[in-house]
């Protein structure tokens, strides 16, 4: 993935997602298709995950890391920095086209692929 692309305003021309659902289908895909071109799709369709660290916590704890370990540490920490920034402009995407009402009912969910869950079960049965 890759978060160097500049987010002007064409990243936010997706249709504003109506209570009703009257535009769920045609909202979906448009959203989905922001998403891929801006290489972070993975965050809502189950391809992505946030990278694990490599050093267990023990180790870590310590402070008794290997040259290799020290590589891998820093290469996770690089890794995690651009899942959490692609995380947020997903989180970002979707929360600046819903309405206010809905936000309210999915913002205590955990990552964007929980609140994308969450969207496409109410909506999907509804239209």
């Amino acid at each position: 993935m890759s978060t160097t692309t500049k987010l002007g305003d064409e990243f936010l021309q997706t249709p504003k997602l109506d209570v009703s659902s009257s535009n769920w289908v045609l909202y979906k895909e448009h959203f989905l298709w922001v998403l891929d071109a801006h290489g972070v799709l993975g965050h809502v369709d189950g391809t992505g995950e946030e990278p694990v660290d490599p050093v267990p916590k023990e180790v870590q704890d310590e402070g008794r890391l290997s040259d290799e370990q020290k590589v891998s540490a820093l290469q996770w920490n690089k890794d995690l920095k651009e899942w959490r920034q692609g995380e947020h402009i997903t989180k970002q995407q979707i929360t600046s086209s819903i309405p206010d009402s809905l936000f309210m009912k999915i913002r205590s969910k955990g990552t964007a692929g929980e609140i994308w869950q969450e969207l496409e079960k109410h909506f999907q049965n509804r239209s």
